[in-house]
């Protein structure tokens, strides 16, 4: 029987995207009460399952991989055109880096200590710098005095930007998942790959920064 979880969450992410792109705080508010929906549909779905596909989830990193690069090769192309990015690079995006740093250290801890009884308060200091960083990047959206329809350079920039922060919003849902229905339940396959996903999002920030705020 197959789970309807993936027919759901196809649903709502187009609307999650538009509005992050957009900055509609109605539409992510919205989004945010259907993650916490399927935060409670995945609890009570039937996680213990012995069939993995990891291939599943690295064709998955490939996709965002080449959606992340086309964005930013687009950001690259029409920064010839403007020099004025959407914040300054040594202010929030830089403090976002440590806070996102910061959470890979507290993952990786986490991941290596699975069958330690207090790994779960690694992965809390890891949901706690993901939300600290996304209250960061809802501040620095608030401040940029930059609208999307200014140039094409600042419409890929928030593109990118938004794409990103939607990656680490579902990565904090993913990761409070599992802190509250438990390693043991989850299995150390989800915890892996919840794992690798967290990383990616990290890294993929330093492209962010890099491209969208320092060139």
């Amino acid at each position: 029987m197959l789970s309807f979880i993936p027919i759901y969450v196809a649903s709502f992410v187009g609307f999650l995207l538009y509005g992050l792109f957009m900055w509609d705080v109605n539409i992510i508010f919205f989004e945010f009460f259907c993650l916490l929906l399927l935060l409670v549909f995945f609890c009570f779905d039937d996680i213990v399952d012995n069939l993995h596909y990891e291939s599943a989830f690295w064709l998955f990193i490939l996709s965002e991989v080449i959606i992340f690069g086309t964005l930013i090769v687009g950001c690259l192309y029409f920064d010839r055109w403007c020099y004025i990015n959407l914040s300054s690079a040594i202010e929030i995006p830089f403090l976002g880096c440590f806070l996102l740093l910061g959470s890979s250290i507290t993952i990786t801890g986490f991941h290596h200590l699975l069958g330690w009884s207090w790994s779960w308060v690694l992965l809390l200091f890891t949901i706690v710098l993901g939300l600290c960083f996304v209250g960061l990047q809802i501040y620095e959206m608030n401040e940029v005095f930059i609208n999307i329809f200014d140039s094409s350079f600042h419409a890929t920039s928030f593109c990118v930007v938004g794409l990103h922060f939607s990656h680490v919003l579902l990565g904090v849902v993913g990761l409070i998942t599992v802190l509250v229905c438990g390693v043991a339940r989850m299995g150390v396959y989800r915890c892996t790959v919840m794992t690798w996903y967290w990383h990616f999002v990290d890294y993929v920030w330093l492209f962010v920064y890099m491209f969208v705020y320092v060139c």
